[in-house]
């Protein structure tokens, strides 16, 4: 037991040391945390601690303190309000939360300069988009009349009329190809009557070799177009476009060129100038004139049947949308039939006359389908011919008009409904494969393989006396052969049902969020699948099992991508129509402000 002096004087020594420590807590205050305070007054080794961290950190402490005070008072308050939005939140959470509100209030100030940007969230964008259509179609249809109205104008426009009113105009063009005798040649005619000759004929479709033997040389016609300009020697169409006042040159440097149907041409060894190492008119044209590429497809209705060219020749930008009915038949567009041929005389007449069986049970069952056959070398094409005639004959049918045989030197600028392939080449008696690939495997050969394998409307038949592993083309000189042998690979894989569309990756439109991921993200489902690689250039498309149900756009890349705003508002609906899919379009504003909506009107599409 302590006396009262002793007690007095513990006390007096214990509120002297209070003291104290009240006075630092002052200044502690300001380096810790009460925890940190609690912390070292219940362990003193936990003072060491802080010390060796504050060692460490001093620096940055520092640097903390010199950037908290050159802060001005807009930017405290915005650090106050993160604090007060994440109390406890790292410096991540911080700058999501800073950047997150700083990209709505630029949202807003820009919508609130540019309104229009709103129009997405109410009905004006639909009915402009649908106004568009309808406008753009009413134009197409004027344009026609028009067309044919002006036409019709030009030949009574300006008639002259002697003194006894008798028409003079045309008079003596009349006579001229009326006449029995002493008949004019057809340029002097042109040259005589030039301008009455235009005025009744203003469009003429012609060859440059035509061209150049009928119209005198000069600008007589306001535009002269060529087609399939990759096949017409520089200097067989160059005078023809001279005759023009604007030109428009088209053509596919992937098809064949000129040379391909064994013409000659005459050249100089030690002439040396660029333009006249240039082959065809396609090329020199893209020396001098502005080019634009046409990716668009449109003869082929299911994805099979031009994605080994979109990919091999293409770089995987040509772009097209089967029909919906199509492509939910699920029936394979490429068949490979293997049978058992041999090689003889260039020849296999195995195939030839499984051909023949084959052309005959298509056009029993379905005798409104146009039939292409097309082979590798003229052999087999005299041979299929043969055995094409001999099987009609010989149960008393004719031959359907619109089949052709013929082999991939020739078929350029030919469709048909169903293509069949008679590759040829096969085991020899002696069991060994010797593949002279011929034409196939000159320089451009390729191109050949290209024109063939997109000749078709809605399926290929691929007759073969080998697979794919047994023709060899490790020696040979050209890439035709190698394509050959992937081409066939590529048939027997979508004859199985084995098929995945190539899809290039976009680089040209970066962003890490991108709206379709979000849409596939949270409305896919164990039933009801929505897939971004199912069709090229298509942002979603909605599958139930293996049935499509429908296409979803989005604001995404291919919408940024857009050329003009009539692709994706009024063409693409029309060809989404004519295709007869289904279809939806997301806008990002939609998305982020009124995703019940959303949802309720996804119900109804999924």
């Amino acid at each position: 037991n302590l006396k009262e002096v002793e007690f007095n004087i513990k006390i007096r020594s214990l509120i002297q040391s209070l003291e104290q420590v009240q006075a630092r807590m002052k200044l502690w205050s300001l380096f810790l945390s009460n925890t940190q305070v609690v912390k070292v007054s219940e362990d003193p080794d936990h003072a060491n601690k802080l010390i060796e961290l504050l060692s460490l950190d001093f620096d940055a402490l520092c640097e903390f303190d010199k950037l908290k005070a050159s802060l001005n008072e807009n930017e405290l308050q915005v650090i106050q309000k993160l604090k007060e939005k994440s109390e406890r939140g790292s410096g991540d959470v911080w700058q999501q939360i800073f950047l997150n509100s700083l990209g709505l209030a630029w949202i807003d100030h820009i919508e609130t300069k540019h309104p229009e940007l709103r129009m997405v969230s109410s009905g004006k964008m639909n009915s402009l988009e649908i106004e568009l259509q309808e406008q753009i179609e009413l134009k197409q249809n004027l344009s026609n009349e028009i067309l044919l109205l002006r036409a019709r104008e030009r030949v009574t426009d300006d008639l002259e009329f002697n003194r006894l009113h008798n028409r003079v105009s045309y008079r003596d063009l009349l006579h001229q190809v009326t006449k029995k005798k002493k008949i004019w040649p057809l340029r002097k005619v042109v040259s005589e009557f030039e301008d009455e000759i235009f005025k009744l004929l203003p469009c003429w479709m012609a060859s440059p070799e035509s061209v150049s033997a009928l119209f005198p040389m000069k600008e007589i016609f306001d535009l002269v177009i060529f087609d399939e300009a990759s096949q017409c020697f520089a200097e067989r169409g160059i005078p023809a476009l001279y005759r023009g006042r604007q030109a428009a040159v088209a053509g596919d440097s992937k098809q064949l060129r000129p040379g391909d149907f064994y013409q000659a041409r005459w050249q100089e060894e030690d002439f040396e100038e660029p333009d006249a190492e240039v082959d065809s008119l396609l090329e020199i044209a893209s020396r001098y004139l502005m080019t634009l590429k046409l990716n668009g497809h449109y003869r082929s209705q299911s994805l099979e049947l031009i994605d080994f060219s979109n990919k091999h020749f293409y770089d995987g930008k040509l772009q097209l949308l089967p029909d919906f009915h199509q492509v939910n038949r699920q029936e394979s567009s490429i068949e490979y039939i293997k049978v058992e041929g041999l090689w003889e005389h260039n020849s296999n007449k195995v195939e030839a006359e499984h051909i023949a069986d084959l052309v005959l049970k298509i056009s029993q069952e379905s005798p409104a389908k146009e039939i292409g056959i097309l082979t590798f070398n003229v052999v087999q094409q005299s041979l299929v011919q043969d055995c094409l005639e001999k099987k009609f004959a010989s149960i008393q049918l004719q031959i359907p008009n619109r089949l052709f045989v013929k082999n991939i030197e020739n078929v350029q600028g030919d469709e048909r409904d169903i293509i069949i392939f008679s590759i040829g080449y096969a085991p020899d008696k002696k069991g060994k494969v010797s593949a002279q690939f011929g034409s196939l495997n000159a320089e451009g050969g390729e191109n050949r393989l290209n024109v063939a394998v997109s000749r078709a409307r809605e399926k290929i038949i691929v007759v073969s006396s080998l697979w794919p592993e047994q023709l060899e083309v490790g020696e040979t000189k050209n890439a035709g052969p190698k394509l050959l042998k992937d081409y066939l690979h590529f048939a027997r894989q979508v004859s199985k049902k084995d098929f995945q569309p190539y899809v290039i990756e976009d680089k040209k439109y970066i962003q890490a969020d991108q709206l379709k991921k979000r849409i596939a993200k949270k409305w896919s489902k164990s039933v009801i699948e929505l897939k971004e690689d199912a069709f090229p250039f298509y942002d979603l498309t909605v599958q139930h099992g293996k049935l499509f149900k429908g296409v979803i756009f989005t604001d995404d890349n291919f919408y940024y991508e857009s050329l003009s705003a009539k692709a994706p508002h009024a063409l693409l609906p029309q060809l989404l129509k004519k295709k007869n899919w289904p279809n939806v379009r997301v806008y990002s504003r939609n998305y982020w402000c009124d995703k019940k909506r959303l949802e309720n009107d996804f119900k109804g599409f999924i």
